[in-house]
Formats: C-alpha cells, sequence, structure tokens
C-alpha cells in the first residue's frame, strides 16, 4: 500500500480515468484545486514530482507518470 494525500489521490484518479492521454497542467489544477483556485501552477509539478517519489521505482525515469513535453503529464500502461 502508498499513502497517498487527498490531492496526489485525486490527481492519479484524474490520470488514470485518462490513461495515456496527456493532461494539461491548467486542466489538472482545474479538475484538483477547482477553476477558483488562485495561485502558481507549478503547485501540480510539485504534487507530481511527491507521486513520483512515491510510486515510481526511479523517480528520475519514470514508467508511469509520464510528462509529455509541451502538453503535460500521463499515466501511461
Amino acid at each position: 500500500p502508498i499513502e497517498l494525500t487527498q490531492v496526489e489521490f485525486q490527481i492519479m484518479e484524474y490520470l488514470i480515468a485518462n490513461t495515456n492521454n496527456p493532461i494539461s497542467r491548467t486542466d489538472i489544477l482545474h479538475k484538483v484545486w477547482g477553476a477558483d483556485y488562485v495561485g502558481e501552477e507549478k503547485i501540480v509539478d510539485v504534487n507530481i514530482r511527491r507521486l513520483r517519489m512515491k510510486i515510481e521505482k526511479d523517480a528520475s525515469t519514470p514508467k508511469y507518470l509520464i510528462t509529455v513535453w509541451g502538453k503535460g503529464y500521463k499515466w501511461a500502461v
């Protein structure tokens, strides 16, 4: 078992529901934090990094939580 925060769980749930489809940082931000969120979009990157540290064997070379340059993040299978 892996302990996730509520935000981490929501991000994973959203990405897994859209497996192999890149989701933009903005879309993740709106889905998890809400459209009224006021703050930096980089909060998504911070949480993605934390997720990778929890779920990837080697967070520096992820196999599941992939960055798609110019598009966002995706859950790969």
